[in-house]
């Protein structure tokens, strides 16, 4: 599994008590000098940028002048596609709630400061969940100065994107919408937007990736990001991610390790916005069933733990199961299968091909609509869990000054094939204020391998002032960390 440290690019500023301080660090600004440079992947690969423009040079087909040629310079696709980008600003937005963000601080984001993109002439702007998540006041501000109220029409924090409308415009500059699914790893893309509020920069990159998933970063995502080198950071969040004929191929959402970058693809949010336009929510079918992570490699998705009381329960499903179709059509692995079963929506029936102790059997399925995220905490807590080893109550004695209390985890344990699993995390403790959820996998704390519960004390006590875990989840290692009170 990957190890990924990734933040989100919002540019927020935080009032806790009186006291003003930025919600997100500087981390997403931080590049590794040492990385590649578009410049230096152009010198080495010529031919690519060169078959890349061809079709550019001689004509266009998105309005940009004629004799547009990137190789001289970018200047007259970001000049068209200016007008289409804008910067948000939200007032009164709750605190981040998502992985591992300032758990333990007060839910008292002040102002939130991202980007955008306009989707319709009427004043439909897309941006990300997370910049106006909370707002009681969102103003958008035009290419040319002008500053509108705004209002949010609606969001999905399992996609990180969100629509605001625009109050009384018409006649604006809308984007055109490219096509995700035909960008390939090394197609040139430019990202716009106001990173560290500085409106309207632009920077050039490459795709560096695609699929690469929710990467961990939200705890019930739909994501699949696409991973660009283009230069984004705090304050990016929500701008479009153009490719070279200024359509909109991403939707730029947080910044990753060295010099990668992630955005929403637009095929993707294409199939969100109109359901955000219409209902103001995406609502999405739900199986009722958790994956196997140990089952990766193999076709098919492998069930883990069946919830009672679900569509999966009552359809008679099981663990171990492997779902390899869905409605005739092949599934490639758990998040495809939920993916899938997110689309098809509530109350459809859904015919499943199970591979069951080495015989094929087929299951309907009647898909119930799928719970708000916060109700999946609950859900795991009422799931039997038998063989709990408590993390113990006391630590051994140890030189560290700190209370022994301070050195519980507060989380419930037990042994998986994938390691030692949490079963339950205690209400303010540390591992509730870090962020830890039950099914979470511990790898390790503060640089010490974990495998059994009696590991846990001992790898409290050796960093008195930091707590850094990793765990396994969704695929992914994730690194959750804070300070610890002195």
């Amino acid at each position: 599994m990957a190890r990924i440290r990734i933040s989100f690019i919002t540019w927020s500023t935080a009032f806790a008590l009186g006291a003003p301080g930025l919600l997100l660090g500087g981390s997403g600004c931080s590049r590794d000098a040492a990385a590649s440079t578009p410049a230096a992947a152009a010198n080495a690969e010529p031919s690519a940028l060169f078959a890349a423009v061809d079709s550019l040079v001689s004509g266009s087909t998105t309005g940009i002048a004629t004799g547009y040629d990137p190789r001289v310079s970018l200047a007259p696709m970001i000049e068209r596609v200016g007008p289409q980008v804008v910067s948000v600003h939200a007032e009164g937005a709750r605190r981040d709630p998502r992985i591992g963000f300032f758990r333990s601080g007060p839910p008292a984001v002040a102002m939130s400061h991202g980007s955008g993109f306009v989707y319709s002439a009427d004043g439909l702007v897309v941006t990300n969940h997370h910049v106006v998540d909370g707002a009681e006041r969102v103003r958008v501000r035009m290419a040319d100065g002008r500053e509108l109220a705004a209002k949010v029409l609606g969001s999905d924090p399992s996609t990180d994107l969100a629509l605001v409308q625009i109050e009384g415009a018409s006649g604006l500059t809308a984007a055109t919408l490219g096509e995700s699914s035909g960008a390939r790893v090394g197609d040139w893309v430019v990202a716009i937007g106001s990173p560290m509020g500085l409106e309207h920069s632009a920077s050039v990159g490459i795709v560096s990736a695609k699929g690469r998933g929710s990467l961990g970063l939200y705890a019930d995502s739909y994501l699949d990001f696409l991973q660009t080198d283009a230069d984004i950071a705090p304050g990016s969040s929500g701008g479009p991610l153009f490719d070279l004929e200024g359509r909109v191929i991403g939707i730029n959402t947080a910044v990753g390790p060295g010099d990668s970058g992630f955005a929403i693809p637009i095929d993707q949010a294409k199939e969100v916005i109109p359901k955000l336009h219409k209902e103001g929510k995406v609502v999405r079918g739900w199986l009722g069933a958790a994956s196997n992570e140990t089952a990766k490699g193999r076709a098919g998705a492998q069930i883990g733990r069946v919830y009672e009381d679900t569509p999966a329960a009552n359809a008679g499903l099981r663990e171990g199961d492997v779902v390899t179709k869905v409605d005739g059509k092949a599934v490639v692995d758990f998040e495809d299968l939920r993916g899938r079963i997110a689309d098809l929506g509530p109350g459809h029936t859904a015919l499943l091909e199970v591979t069951r102790d080495g015989k094929t059997i087929e299951v309907s399925v009647v898909l119930a609509e799928r719970p708000a995220a916060d109700a999946f905490g609950e859900l795991r807590r009422s799931a039997p869990t038998p063989e709990l080893a408590p993390s113990p109550k006391t630590a051994p004695p140890s030189p560290s000054p700190r209370p022994i209390a301070e050195l519980r985890l507060g989380v419930q344990v037990k042994p998986s094939t994938e390691g030692l699993q949490i079963a339950s995390v205690e209400s303010e403790s540390l591992a509730d204020r870090i962020g830890l959820q039950p099914g979470d996998v511990l790898r390790s704390i503060n640089g010490e391998s974990v495998t059994d519960a009696a590991d846990v004390p001992d790898a409290l006590r050796r960093d008195g002032d930091r707590l850094s875990v990793d765990v396994a989840r969704d695929g992914s290692v994730v690194t959750l960390s804070m300070r610890l009170s002195s």
